[in-house]
């Protein structure tokens, strides 16, 4: 019985420590691909005219440094790069690390509140949710965190670590001598991160649940009123297509709330009982859940998002047809070059076919 328990735990054991191993570095590899197409459908397409489009741009930005920052200890382990743990480069890795964090998270926030303004204030849209408010508010985030965030300089160094094979190498963690300064900034960053966010969320969440409904029925009354449909054709098409994005958002605020709590729960756990293993899979499971969150939100656009999957078609039918402009100008260009130099006599059109450019080069080389 105490054989098959052990190979059960070792199994259990192996199992954890391969999904550690594997699962981040797939994390890291398609978040960061998401979100550099997320970036290019919100400011190649028509969706760059609105506000929201450069709050998840720049979620996106702030949620791909975080993937490339969390991909640094992996390369320092395969001895590729060990630059993550030198000194300078520790503290600023961390530093910038909880810089991003912050941002991504109050970038949530910020879009739902936006949401919640558009959707319960409508009137309000037009001049509070706006490209030029947005840049506003975006530099006044990132500045604050900036300035918030430099006690994190300090509680992080490279220390020297004994390996099991009783080797010593250097790895970044904790400034013990600033232990206690780390435990308050954890607290601070709980109740940052993860308290005043959670229930700003839920709150703009519910309200903007609560009006969604409220105009669905409205909708749904004056499709039962012909003279008045045709009154509010457009007021109607407008109100659809923020409910559209308004839906996209509250998918991804949702699913932002879940994926953060369970490690921010652990986070204040191992700072109460830090010698606990017991839960040491759970929290493993926890904090790549926290990781995910940051290469998730291409996949829920895609999911939840009409608007942008339409943006998303129309920059790749945008990339198709730039390329074959350049294909038929390269043609022109080679008829242009043969006409001149008087090779041939056959007419050939803009709209020539490759076969006919082929039919005139044996005629040049000959």
């Amino acid at each position: 019985m105490s054989t098959h328990t052990n190979e059960d735990l070792e199994d259990k054991i192996s199992l954890t420590d391969g999904f550690a191993k594997y699962y981040p570095l797939l994390v890291v590899c398609l978040g960061s691909l998401g979100n550099f197409f997320s970036v290019m459908v919100f400011f190649g397409t028509k969706l760059r005219n609105q506000s929201s489009s450069y709050y998840l741009s720049s979620l996106a930005i702030s949620d791909t440094l975080f993937l490339l920052i969390q991909l640094m200890p992996m390369l320092s382990k395969t001895g590729i790069s060990g630059l993550y743990h030198m000194p300078g480069f520790c503290q600023f890795f961390v530093y910038l690390t909880q810089i991003c964090s912050f941002i991504s998270v109050w970038l949530v926030v910020v879009f739902t509140s936006e949401r919640f303004i558009a959707v319960r204030y409508p009137l309000h849209r037009s001049v509070i949710c706006t490209v030029y408010r947005a840049k506003i508010v975006l530099c006044i985030l990132i500045t604050f965190a900036l300035i918030v965030h430099i006690p994190y300089l300090v509680i992080s160094t490279p220390n020297s670590t004994v390996l099991e094979n009783n080797s010593t190498t250097t790895e970044c963690s904790l400034n013990f001598s600033w232990y206690e300064l780390y435990k308050w900034l954890n607290y601070a960053d709980v109740i940052m991160n993860m308290l005043i966010p959670f229930f700003l969320i839920v709150i703009f969440n519910s309200m903007i649940c609560q009006s969604v409904c409220r105009l669905a029925r409205i909708r749904r009354t004056m499709t039962l009123h012909p003279s008045r449909r045709r009154q509010s054709t457009s007021q109607n098409s407008q109100h659809t297509s923020q409910i559209k994005v308004t839906e996209m958002l509250l998918v991804v605020s949702t699913v932002f709330l879940c994926l953060n709590l369970p490690s921010y729960v652990f986070r204040v756990w191992m700072v109460w009982d830090n010698t606990s293993t017991k839960y040491k899979t759970i929290q493993v499971i926890a904090n790549q859940m926290y990781n995910t969150h940051f290469g998730i939100n291409f996949v829920l656009y895609c999911v939840s998002g009409q608007n942008f999957r339409r943006a998303l078609v129309e920059l790749w039918n945008k990339g198709r047809y730039s390329n074959k402009r350049l294909r038929e100008t390269q043609v022109t260009t080679v008829l242009s070059e043969f006409s001149k130099s008087g090779v041939g006599s056959k007419q050939t059109t803009v709209n020539g076919t490759w076969k006919e450019v082929h039919e005139l080069i044996p005629i040049a080389h000959s």
